[in-house]
């Protein structure tokens, strides 16, 4: 397999795109506010131990403290598997063994030497550990460890003990080593170069760890494309391409130092077209990020992700076949389940995920879709766990995350619906409109009312709903005039009183108002209560602040006359809608049916 390595380098940002068989796999971003802080070691201070959690909470300098399990800050026992070829600690390593108490191993302003495991994602932290990792291009520095490992990825055991036998003769005493993948082949020069290395960051973490003030980071991952080149570049990498003449140099020189034969070609990318247009990345992009994703054959994907996991939905779309329904599906299951991979890892989708996939008759197309599924799986490096098919057709896995998604990265929630994916029909917003109408129908006294809404609900008022309409407008003895307003939330609405008229009392539920003597004598018997015993007042004894800006006279139902003068209310924020005679708020209304 030929692969190349794209880097765009923007002010601000860079983009990392991986290509297999000149197809889009994978993309990466940087952002010069959002740096990737997964792999840093840092010094950082306790500040909360919550034995109910059997965690802790620790500043690392990030805008929201990062969150330690127990079990993540346990030293390493002896006999524990470290053949992992990731950099963290697999989770299940406290199967089997008691975690103490959380309050017996930390404790507030306690300072400890962590590494971010896990990037902070939405409203959650960073996730940390004290198993510390520091990769290098062949190997992984374990300071807490004694062993030597070797990734499971390397099949051959001949192999395996070569490796292990260069380390092992090669590392410092008291640090441990894993072998990645990338050390498969390599010769002794350049794992004994990469032992010198590690080593040498770990000698300055150690240096400054005593000296440093906390929060203070020790040790800081190189930038985007460097952990690209050293994670990924291998034999099938072909080409690495650059727009940064900067970047190209740097990236040449960590290449030709780091990076085993055969090595990649590195070019610099000075072509006018952007880099992206040129090997059509950016509509790759746009196609990805949508929530159906079609197929070659004609199905297509649905995808919804939540907080709580990823649902795919498979379906045959406009691919019907040639022969049977039972192929037809079998077919469709084993093209969406590659397409399935592609999305998890282009997307960066982590978490639980289920794939509903169509229903097949026979066990043997099940199982014939579950092994196209772990086959595809093969090309993810990140930790993936897949159940067998149910008789359902759904399939549960798991998938590690330690980064925000990309439509986590590249998007935001809709300030329109408020991230819900919807909003009222014009329908419902019509039928809400007259419903809060007669249900307030009293208080309007005949007076002429305009109804401000969104040009779609005025349409439906005054096209199909015109009867309904008419029929109201015989109940309020007036006509209602019906104002299209370009700018307003479909589901909102807003009425006003256009001419003088009765008397109109408007409930004030923000406003507790009681007269002077009644606030006096709450205020009495509060002071009384306090003096016989301590204890909290009852509600209703208690005053409201604005009591005491307000005339004496002012009832709970605040009442006005068109000729008497205006009395100064203060108006909570959401209300737009004034009597121009009375200075009242007269009935805003919300999609909601609230109240002004």
């Amino acid at each position: 397999m030929q692969n190349q390595i794209l880097i765009n380098v923007a002010p601000g940002e860079t983009r990392v795109a991986l290509l297999e068989k000149d197809a889009l796999a994978e993309l990466l971003i940087e952002r010069r506010s959002e740096r990737s802080v997964v792999g840093n070691i840092i010094k950082g201070r306790v500040t909360r131990v919550l034995p109910g959690m059997q965690a802790a909470f620790v500043d690392i300098g990030l805008d929201k403290a990062a969150f330690l399990y127990a079990g993540d800050y346990l030293p390493d026992t002896p006999g524990e598997s470290q053949e992992d070829s990731s950099r963290g600690r697999r989770r299940g390593r406290n199967v089997g063994r008691v975690v103490p108490r959380i309050d017996t191993l930390l404790r507030e302003g306690q300072e400890i030497v962590v590494q971010v495991a896990k990037e902070p994602i939405g409203t959650k932290g960073a996730r940390i550990t004290s198993h510390l990792a520091i990769a290098g291009r062949h190997l992984v520095l374990t300071p807490a460890g004694s062993r030597v490992g070797v990734s499971r990825r390397i099949d051959s055991d001949k192999e395996r003990r070569r490796l292990r036998e260069i380390v092992h003769n090669a590392r410092p005493p008291g640090l441990g080593f894993i072998i990645r993948t990338a050390g498969e082949g390599t010769r002794r020069e350049e794992l004994e170069a990469d032992i010198r290395y590690l080593s040498s960051v770990w000698e300055q973490i150690s240096s400054q760890r005593a000296k440093a003030p906390a929060p203070h980071v020790l040790y800081e991952e190189p930038s985007l494309p460097l952990r690209v080149v050293r994670d990924v570049a291998n034999a099938d990498t072909q080409r690495i391409v650059a727009d940064s003449e900067a970047l190209y140099q740097e990236i040449e020189g960590f290449v030709e130092r780091f990076v085993a034969d055969p090595k990649p070609e590195v070019e610099f990318y000075r072509d006018p077209e952007a880099l992206f247009e040129r090997y059509e990345i950016e509509p790759a992009i746009d196609s990805n990020l949508g929530r159906k994703v079609w197929l070659k054959s004609g199905g297509y994907l649905i995808i919804d992700q939540s907080e709580a996991l990823t649902a795919i939905d498979v379906n045959t779309g406009r691919f019907v076949g040639k022969r049977d329904l039972e192929e037809t599906v079998l077919k469709t299951n084993l093209e969406a389940v590659k397409e399935v991979v592609h999305q998890l890892r282009f997307r960066n989708i982590g978490g639980l995920i289920i794939i509903d996939l169509i229903d097949m008759e026979t066990a043997e197309n099940r199982e014939k879709v579950y092994r196209a599924l772990q086959e595809a799986i093969r090309a993810d490096k990140a930790k993936t766990n897949i159940l067998k098919i149910s008789e359902l057709g759904l399939v549960e896995m798991t998938r590690k995350r330690t980064r925000e998604n990309l439509v986590q990265q590249l998007c935001e929630p809709c300030n329109y619906c408020d991230g819900r994916g919807y909003v009222l029909s014009r329908e419902s917003v019509t039928f809400k409109v007259l419903r809060d109408i007669r249900k307030d129908l009293t208080r309007f006294c005949g007076r002429q009312i305009a109804i401000s809404v969104h040009p779609r609900v005025a349409e439906m008022l005054l096209g199909p709903m015109r009867g309904s309409l008419e029929e109201l407008q015989e109940e309020l003895g007036r006509e209602l005039e019906i104002r299209a307003r370009p700018g307003m939330h479909q589901e909102h609405f807003e009425v006003v009183a256009l001419d003088e008229g009765a008397p109109v009392e408007l409930e004030v539920p923000w406003l507790v108002a009681t007269t002077r003597p009644e606030a006096e004598a709450a205020d009495d018997a509060g002071d009384a209560d306090l003096e016989e015993e301590e204890e909290e007042p009852d509600p209703e004894d208690l005053v409201d602040e604005t009591d005491e800006k307000l005339p004496a006279s002012v009832p709970a139902l605040a009442s006005s006359h068109a000729a008497a003068e205006p009395i100064e209310v203060a108006a909570p924020p959401s209300a737009e809608a004034v009597d121009s005679t009375t200075q009242f708020r007269i009935l805003p209304r919300s999609g909601e049916g609230e109240d002004g």
